[in-house]
């Protein structure tokens, strides 16, 4: 089970990574000036993280996991990702924040 503060302590190990906000004011991960990570809260205050990748298939790839990995949205080039914080072991999140801190650095 992880929490918002589990996301900051292993996204910020990331290269040029840092705190920031979203415009509603939520917490982001940002690399250069993209979010990697932001916080989403669900019903009662549930805490989900929204994360970005550059499988354009991570819907279909994801689907058998639905209660984890609830929202996909594919875009041209990524896929924005939303999972139940709640459900992630550290070792995934850290899997995670990694792919999407590479997906959103602007390094191909």
């Amino acid at each position: 089970m992880s929490t918002w503060g589990d996301v900051e302590r292993i996204a910020l190990r990331l290269a040029g990574a840092r705190r920031g906000s979203a415009p509603d004011g939520a917490p982001t991960v940002v690399v250069g000036r993209h979010p990697f990570a932001r916080l989403r809260l669900g019903d009662e205050g549930r805490e989900a993280v929204q994360f970005w990748s550059l499988d354009l298939d991570a819907g279909s790839a994801l689907a058998a996991e639905h209660d984890v990995f609830f929202r996909v949205d594919t875009f041209a080039v990524k896929a924005s990702v939303w999972a139940w914080l709640d459900r992630l072991d550290e070792q995934e999140l850290a899997e995670i924040l990694t792919d999407s801190w590479r997906a959103r650095r602007g390094v191909r």
